[in-house]
């Protein structure tokens, strides 16, 4: 075979078979997407780990599966993050900041490999802002940085001010868990990513999110919007 007929065949391979092509007018751009709330069972990570793009992963501590899939996930191109229960410390009384600190740090320690955290907070009531500074204050010695959530909050300035890198979500693209609305909150991120040059979203992973976003992959394609780890957002 020639060269010409070789550059040809692989014209037709990229072009003519189903490979996504880019909208040629978009915008080189960059989202993440971040799946919370593992730990409960290695069954729902298959569909994650199927889509073969590099996600983030919020790991509850202390589940039956916490260690095996902070360890698991980098292998699959997952970022994993620690989903702090924050409403189950400084509960029980008044405990002393080195109560805290503590049970954070074994929090940490039953999801290895962690490389941010994220407060996983009761939305009616407001954190204590004792216990999120001792919760940073252990982030700081980890060397993990704070994905915030969509909006921001009191806790990203406290994360700020103990030298802790602080990303903010853009949306949490389940807050109506019906596949209609993640689906449109998922394009208006594409949108958003495609505005900005960047875009975090925010789902549970046992809720309709990830099937809606396997199903709509070939948009962020076209649209030339790559999914990369959250982590490459930080500056």
């Amino acid at each position: 075979m020639t060269w010409r007929r070789a550059l040809a065949a692989l014209l037709v391979f990229a072009f003519g078979s189903g490979m996504p092509r880019p909208d040629p007018g978009a915008a080189a751009a960059q989202a993440a997407l971040v799946f919370v709330h593992a730990g409960r069972s290695l069954a729902a990570l298959t569909p994650l780990y199927a889509l073969r793009r590099p996600l983030g992963l919020g790991i509850l501590p202390r589940h039956a599966y916490s260690v095996e899939i902070s360890k698991d996930a980098p292998a699959h191109g997952v970022e994993p993050l620690l989903d702090v229960p924050i409403s189950g410390l400084g509960a029980g009384g008044a405990p002393r900041d080195q109560e805290i600190r503590q049970a954070v740090l074994d929090e940490f320690f039953t999801t290895p490999g962690v490389v941010a955290l994220r407060l996983d907070a009761d939305a009616r009531t407001a954190p204590d802002a004792r216990v999120v500074r001792d919760i940073f204050e252990v982030a700081r010695a980890r060397g993990v940085w704070f994905l915030d959530a969509p909006g921001g909050s009191a806790a990203a300035g406290t994360a700020g001010a103990l030298g802790v890198p602080v990303l903010v979500a853009s949306d949490e693209i389940d807050a109506t868990p019906s596949d209609g609305a993640v689906a449109s909150r998922v394009r208006a991120l594409i949108a958003r990513a495609r505005r900005a040059g960047q875009a975090i979203g925010i789902a549970r992973l046992d809720g309709p999110a990830l099937a809606v976003v396997a199903r709509l992959l070939p948009e962020f394609d076209r649209a030339g919007v790559t999914l990369v780890p959250p982590s490459a957002f930080l500056r």
